[in-house]
């Protein structure tokens, strides 16, 4: 189903992430401050041990922890600081679908409205729980690409260095699209109570709070803390 020129001319308003900067620096602190700790205790920490007690006693420690540090610092510091200015940190929903961009106002990644197909599930869109997932359930529905296979995908209106207050606002904006572009298209009713929406106004209901993401960053700031000390104690 071919929607672009028909969505065009419809008046849906463009609804955008709004960022919580208070979350977003402590969510960054914290980040950081753990990928520091790390660097502590498994580079820095094996050449303090080589130092203190020579090569005989150090080296096979020092190979185990800085084996370690490739494998967890190397991809973090590439994708949280080499490539940081390419990491979506703004969502958009609008007559098109929902989309997300860069610091450099790329489109890092979209899922449009007339891409969306019928599901094998009872609905064709409903949320999901991933195993060690967060409280907020994910969105998940069918789509199918330009030339590409049918899939499922899982929708989060979180990012992965800001803090989005208006999440729940995103996922309202999102379903009410759906029910405007693509009327074929059935959403299971958990999905609304799941959101708090209003299937009547499309609204949030009630103010939603973040605790998944509060507990996430509370959890993060513990083991950093607790991971320098143990660096600092050594």
């Amino acid at each position: 189903m071919n929607t672009t020129q028909s969505n065009t001319k419809f008046p849906f308003p463009t609804v955008e992430s709004k960022i919580s900067r208070f979350s977003t620096i402590v969510l960054n602190l914290t980040l950081f401050g753990l990928l520091f700790s790390l660097f502590v205790l498994f580079v820095l920490g094996p050449v303090y041990g080589i130092y203190k007690r020579g090569w005989d006693q150090m080296l096979y420690p020092a190979l185990v922890c800085w084996g370690i540090s490739l494998l967890i610092l190397v991809p973090a510091v590439n994708f949280y600081i080499v490539q940081r200015k390419k990491i979506a940190c703004k969502i958009i929903v609008d007559n098109r679908g929902l989309l997300f961009y860069n610091a450099k106002n790329e489109m890092t990644d979209q899922i449009l409205f007339e891409e969306l197909q019928v599901s094998d599930q009872n609905f064709d869109v409903y949320t999901v729980t991933p195993v060690g997932g967060s409280i907020v359930p994910l969105l998940e529905i069918t789509v199918k690409p330009y030339k590409k296979e049918k899939a499922a995908r899982r929708i989060d209106m979180n990012l992965s260095l800001c803090v989005v207050k208006n999440k729940f606002t995103l996922y309202a904006h999102f379903l009410h699209g759906i029910s405007v572009f693509r009327p074929d298209l059935t959403i299971d009713p958990m999905v609304l109570r799941s959101f708090s929406i209003d299937p009547n106004t499309w609204e949030v209901s009630k103010k939603s709070t973040s605790l998944g993401g509060w507990l996430l960053i509370l959890a993060a700031f513990i083991i950093c803390a607790v991971i320098t000390g143990i660096a600092f104690l050594l």
